[in-house]
């Protein structure tokens, strides 16, 4: 699995385990709570009813009687509380639970026996019970959490176990299915959706069995084209140059047909390096087969032809590249692309100086023609100069010759405005 990648297995465990966890937090939570509540209830309960004990007999004696609880004790006025709770009651009036000292848990009530009575004066008074003998959570508090803690563990571990069990069962389809879409060995997946389950996997397992098909066809009709076009292409355009130079040689050729037919060879010559180029780029990717190539003798190629082409510009070359100047690359990819840029430069500068430069893996062409204007990318697909006769998609075409040789390919417009440089990168870096 790579870098960034998280099993989908595994979160769905992960999600069953953290939920289990919060739940048993919650209900550990909610227990306690509710363990708490009734008890302190109970003992509460049992002073309310002492309390109005206490205050019947009181409303018809005058007096206090024995408590009905053995555990309740009825201060009156300013009689001394127990020691455990007399300095925190007096501190805190109206706290109602107090500890004491050797583990002794006390609640109180603060009452008033003549209470309801009309004219009568208040008679204060303190009912206190002692319960930790009658405790039923605070003792056994340590145990009942090692017992929940225990109990969330085990039921952790058998849900992760469910967990696992389950997303195995569910994930099974989803992982083949993952496996035979990222088949390396076959060049395009082979998806049968019958072999899925009639379920999500299963609509999705259709769904790419029909794009997948589309796909295959897209593919199958692309060779076709590529090889039709190969060879279908070729033919006529050798036809028409051959004609072309036969009908150059006749002695009794009017002169204003010279110039028509330097057109036809220049335009067949063109179409051939249009077919060469767009061929290159449907049937080599990125895999392409590179090879040491000298860099000299195809300089010399793409500017002979360039000549040829464009016999009406005067351009001085400046050549600084060496015979024992060898480059790794892909040597039909790497031609087309001096063909392309060096044509360019004849094509658009007319009259001008052409700089050609190789230092430390980067190859430098340069002129001093008008450009382009500086808010246009290069690179972009119809991206021409103002006035540029062509279609804008030579320089498209260099890019993606470049990106599937593995070559870096970089252009700078001069400071001044005039000219352009290219730069072809074959090592890490160039220098500048």
């Amino acid at each position: 699995m790579s870098l960034g990648r998280h099993s989908l297995r595994a979160r769905i465990v992960l999600t069953i385990v953290g939920s289990v966890i919060a739940t048993s937090l919650i209900f550990g939570l909610a227990a306690f709570t509710i363990a708490y509540t009734m008890e302190d209830r109970l003992f509460r309960r049992a002073l309310s009813d002492e309390v109005t004990h206490q205050k019947n007999v009181w409303r018809q004696t005058g007096a206090l009687t024995i408590p009905k609880n053995p555990d309740v004790t009825i201060y009156q006025g300013d009689a001394p509380l127990p020691p455990d709770i007399r300095n925190d009651f007096s501190r805190n009036p109206q706290q109602t639970e107090f500890y004491g000292r050797d583990g002794r848990h006390y609640h109180v009530e603060r009452f008033d026996l003549n209470d309801g009575g009309v004219g009568a004066r208040p008679a204060s008074a303190v009912a206190v019970i002692e319960v930790s003998q009658d405790l039923l959570v605070r003792p056994y508090r340590d145990s009942i959490i090692a017992f929940l803690v225990g109990m969330s563990l085990f039921i952790t571990l058998m849900m992760a176990a469910l967990g696992w069990w389950l997303a195995n069962r569910a994930m099974k389809p989803l992982s083949r299915l993952a496996q035979d879409v990222s088949n390396v060995d076959a060049a395009m997946p082979i998806i049968e959706a019958k072999n899925y389950p009639a379920n999500e996997i299963g609509l999705l397992a259709e769904a790419l069995e029909h794009a997948f098909a589309r796909v295959h066809g897209f593919i199958d009709r692309e060779r076709t084209f590529t090889r039709d076009a190969s060879h279908e292409l070729r033919t006529p355009l050798t036809v028409v140059r051959g004609a072309a130079e036969v009908i150059a040689q006749r002695r009794d050729l009017p002169e204003d047909l010279a110039e028509p037919l330097r057109r036809i060879k220049t335009a067949t010559t063109d179409m051939a390096l249009a077919l060469d180029q767009l061929l290159a780029l449907a049937r080599e990717g990125k895999g392409v087969v590179k090879e040491l190539v000298p860099l000299q003798p195809m300089i010399d190629k793409a500017i002979a032809w360039a000549k040829l082409r464009y016999p009406g510009s005067s351009i001085a070359c400046a050549i600084k590249v060496d015979a024992n100047n060898i480059v790794y690359a892909h040597p039909t990819s790497l031609q087309l692309v001096l063909n392309n840029l060096i044509g360019n430069c004849f094509q658009h500068v007319g009259t001008g100086h052409l700089a050609v430069d190789y230092e430390d893996g980067c190859l430098s062409i340069s002129d001093d023609g008008p450009g382009l204007p500086t808010d246009t990318d290069p690179f972009a697909p119809f991206a021409k100069g103002i006035s540029s006769t062509g279609s804008g998609l030579g320089l498209d075409i260099c890019r993606r010759l470049c990106d599937a040789a593995g070559i870096g390919l970089h252009a700078d417009r001069a400071k001044d405005g005039q000219g352009m440089e290219f730069r072809l990168i074959f090592g890490d870096q160039c220098p500048g």
